[in-house]
């Protein structure tokens, strides 16, 4: 009986989540990106409607991988046609919030390796996300590790790159926080 009792305390200390409690390292991840990134997530981060929204799964099983969430509210970008005719052509800019480079058998070593700071030292360390993640300035996205799992994350919905930024940040804690604690 006693025996019985030490081992359901201890399956509840292991199954307890957030709040300062002992996170459920049991997580992983099949592979299915859908697991990390939903559509009601992704609504959640950019205030924006589920019902407007279109969803893109390229590569889908393949290194490349990507699944993205869009949806067109109205944001263009202007450039110009040619450097000879210097006509401007205006272009649609679609509000995104994507996922992709995950691998779900990670390590912290692993990890450093891929987004390698010392060939990229644009590269800067964000506190308080996961166990480490990396800010990529150039390509306004955050590499992530928690737990085994790494992932690169993107949100983009405004021209200004510092909103962008604290959006991708807040949906990689939301991500860490609902799909894999």
């Amino acid at each position: 009986m006693k025996n019985i009792l030490i081992l359901g305390i201890g399956i509840i200390l292991l199954s307890c989540k957030g709040n300062g409690q002992t996170p459920d390292t049991n997580f992983v991840f099949s592979g299915d990106y859908n697991e990390l990134l939903t559509l009601e997530l992704a609504s959640r981060i950019t205030g924006f409607e589920s019902s407007k929204a279109e969803k893109m799964h390229t590569m889908k099983g393949m290194l490349a991988e990507t699944l993205r969430y869009y949806w067109e509210n109205g944001r263009e970008v202007v450039k110009e046609k040619s450097t000879t005719n210097r006509k401007r052509e205006t272009y649609p800019r679609f509000d995104i919030v994507q996922i992709k480079w995950v691998d779900g058998e990670a390590d912290m070593e692993s990890f450093l390796e891929f987004i390698d700071v010392e060939k990229y030292p644009e590269l800067y360390k964000i506190n308080d996300v996961g166990e480490t993640a990396y800010w990529n300035p150039t390509k306004n996205h955050l590499e992530v590790y928690y737990m085994g799992v790494s992932f690169t994350i993107q949100v983009d919905i405004s021209f200004e790159d510092n909103l962008d930024k604290e959006l991708t940040i807040a949906f990689a804690k939301l991500i860490i926080e609902e799909r894999i604690k």
